[in-house]
């Protein structure tokens, strides 16, 4: 009977084992001798080396260990709690059970067919593990964990002594964190947090989605709303012109025709003036409209971004250029919202205008902000940025984006937003 097990708490032995379900066993006390192979499930210990001595005489067994960085890897891509000191009281598990009379072979995960098909005893069976289905860590995910593992450089020592087969005094060494294991597992608490925000960036960019479906019927219904506002206000003009007209040649009537046309005139003009304050109020209406999804659209905008700048505040504490690219990203978001919340950016109107950015599906305000006012672009009809700059040379020398200067300083010191306006 061959018999294949390890000393080591991790979830990619969990997943190996459900890809050999045929052959496992949950622990030695289950161990089935009419198998060619058994795979134990739970971790063993000296203890169960102890208790089932005469069983594994007759085994013939292999010890399973894990890299480190596959431990932590394994343990970032599957969002499991994990700690450096679990990393190491794993590897010191190896070396203890290592040096037992019982263990005949000490294999790595890493080449386990490999290194079985190496001996006799294991050729039958190395092909059952060519195979195996295990998570699929990116090369990013294993080169975070070997960066958070140099902080402890104990681990590098055990994980040199298990390959090397040699156990010196396990017991002895005190299971102290030192600052280096702190600083690595507030590492890996935080990168445990980045996977989970990744699916509430899901969570939300779904949430976007059907809110930027709301957002085009809402343009939709504004553009039906001033289409008919703009109809009714052509049909006023028209009748006042009649009504003009009327007057005009009302000069020849008689008395009683005057009297007649004058009351008629009054009533119709009260009418008209009650028409008119109902279009004034719909045009109010529909301005305040328009200046809630404009902030609505800047705030969906930065949903997008927000799950991923809650990680990056975590990160601030760890790294300054992250902390410093965080803060730039925020101050891009807060500026977004501003040109949204502006009459000055009218986003259907760059996207119908500059055909490119409609097709590369970047945000319009963002794009103006980072690309397109350095590309004379303009962000509306209303506001034109080349000439902004050209007008005002102390804010072409600031460096600062026209439009957001405008809107921040330029409005409120009655500088103009384009040569044709009277501002």
């Amino acid at each position: 009977m061959f018999l294949i097990c390890t000393a080591e708490h991790s979830v990619l032995w969990e997943a190996l084992c459900k890809s050999l379900a045929l052959f496992t066993v949950n622990s030695i006390d289950s161990l089935d001798s009419s198998k060619g192979l058994n795979v134990v499930v739970k971790p063993v210990t000296n203890t169960d080396f102890n208790q089932h001595k005469q069983a594994l005489e007759s085994a013939d067994t292999a010890l399973i260990a894990f890299p480190p960085e596959l431990q932590l890897a394994a343990a970032l891509h599957c969002r499991e709690p994990f700690t450096v000191q679990a990393v190491i009281n794993n590897l010191k598990a190896t070396q203890l059970l290592a040096k037992r009379e019982f263990v005949n072979h000490v294999f790595s995960i890493e080449n386990l067919a490999s290194s079985l098909r190496s001996i006799d005893s294991g050729n039958k069976i190395a092909h059952y593990f060519s195979n195996l289905q295990t998570p699929d860590l990116s090369p990013q995910t294993l080169n975070i964990a070997k960066s958070i593992l140099k902080l402890e450089p104990q681990i590098a020592s055990l994980y040199n002594q298990v390959k090397q087969l040699l156990v010196t005094n396990i017991d002895a060494q005190p299971e102290v964190e030192t600052a280096g294991g702190t600083a690595a597992n507030y590492l890996i608490e935080t990168m445990q947090e980045l996977c989970q925000s990744k699916e509430e960036s899901q969570v939300l960019t779904e949430q976007l989605t059907e809110s930027q479906i709301e957002i085009a019927k809402l343009i939709n219904e504004k553009h039906s709303r001033k289409s008919s506002l703009e109809q009714d206000i052509s049909v006023l003009t028209s009748q006042l012109f009649v009504l003009q007209y009327q007057l005009e040649i009302g000069g020849g009537l008689t008395a009683t025709g005057k009297a007649k046309n004058t009351a008629a005139f009054a009533a119709k003009n009260k009418e008209l003036e009650l028409q008119h304050s109902k279009l004034l109020a719909k045009l109010k209406r529909k301005s305040e409209a328009e200046k809630q999804l404009r902030l609505q659209v800047a705030e969906l905008r930065a949903i997008e971004q927000s799950a991923s700048w809650k990680i990056s505040k975590n990160f601030e504490k760890l790294s300054a250029k992250v902390s410093k690219n965080a803060k730039q990203r925020k101050r891009l978001l807060d500026n977004v919202a501003i040109v949204y919340s502006s009459d000055y950016f009218d986003a259907d109107w760059y996207l119908s205008t500059y055909k490119d950015v409609k097709e590369s599906g970047v945000d319009p305000a963002e794009h103006y902000l980072v690309f397109g006012a350095k590309e004379g672009r303009r962000p509306s009809a209303e506001f034109d940025g080349d000439w902004y700059l050209k007008k005002n040379t102390d804010v072409a020398k600031s460096g600062l984006n026209p439009l957001l200067h405008f809107l921040k300083y330029g409005k409120s010191e009655k500088r103009a937003p384009n040569r044709f306006s009277a501002f």
